[in-house]
C-alpha cells in the first residue's frame, strides 16, 4: 500500500485495484493506534475513526490536494504508479535572524528567507511601555531573539507583526 503523504504523526495512504468494498475514490488513514477510510470527494468518513483534531488536519489537507488524490485514484484503480502529494504545512512568516536600528526609529530586519525588510517602530512609540525607545540610545540596544527583536525592559514585536507590517528594503544606487 502506497504512502501519499505524511504530515503531524498521520499518514495517507491508497491501496491499488480498492474498489470491492467501499465503491468510492477513497484514502486510508493511520494515526497511533487509529485507522479510518475517508471518501476522497466530501471528506466524510466511511469506516474507523480519527482524533477530531486530526481529522480537520486531513480535511485541510484533503481540500487543498483534492484534484491530485481523484487522479491518483484512476491511477490506482488501474493498478498504476501512483505519485506522492506534499504534507500539510502551516504556514508561518519567516523569522528575523538580523536587526539593525535606523535613526528615525525604523530597524532593517534580515530574515531567515533572505528578504531584508524595514519596519517602522514610530507608531508604537506613544503606547505603553514602548515611549521608553522614544531614547535613541535605548532603541538602537535592540536584538534579536527567537526570531524577534527585543529590547531591554522585555519590549518585543510579533514575529508575524515585524515580517506582515515591515515594507521592502529599498537599496540606496551610490552608482552617480
Amino acid at each position: 500500500m502506497p504512502v501519499l503523504s505524511m504530515f503531524y504523526g498521520i499518514i495517507v495512504l491508497m491501496y491499488h485495484f480498492d474498489t470491492k468494498r467501499h465503491n468510492l475514490p477513497h484514502i486510508h488513514i493511520k494515526y497511533a493506534e487509529f485507522e479510518c477510510v475517508i471518501a476522497i470527494e466530501d471528506s466524510i468518513i466511511l469506516e474507523g475513526s480519527i482524533p477530531k483534531n486530526k481529522m480537520k488536519l486531513v480535511d485541510a489537507w484533503m481540500e487543498l490536494h483534492r484534484e491530485e488524490l481523484l487522479a491518483n485514484w484512476k491511477l490506482a484503480i488501474n493498478g498504476e504508479q501512483i505519485f506522492k502529494i506534499d504534507p500539510l504545512k502551516i504556514m508561518k512568516n519567516p523569522r528575523v535572524i538580523k536587526v539593525h536600528p535606523l535613526e528615525n526609529y525604523s530597524l532593517e530586519l534580515s530574515f531567515e528567507n533572505g528578504e531584508t525588510k524595514i519596519f517602522d517602530v514610530a507608531p508604537y512609540l506613544d503606547k505603553g511601555d514602548f515611549v521608553l525607545l522614544k531614547d535613541m540610545t535605548r532603541f538602537k540596544k535592540v536584538s534579536v531573539q527567537y526570531g524577534s527583536v527585543c529590547w531591554e525592559d522585555e519590549l518585543d514585536f510579533c514575529p508575524d507583526t515585524l515580517y506582515e507590517d515591515s515594507v521592502e528594503y529599498e537599496k540606496k544606487d551610490t552608482k552617480q
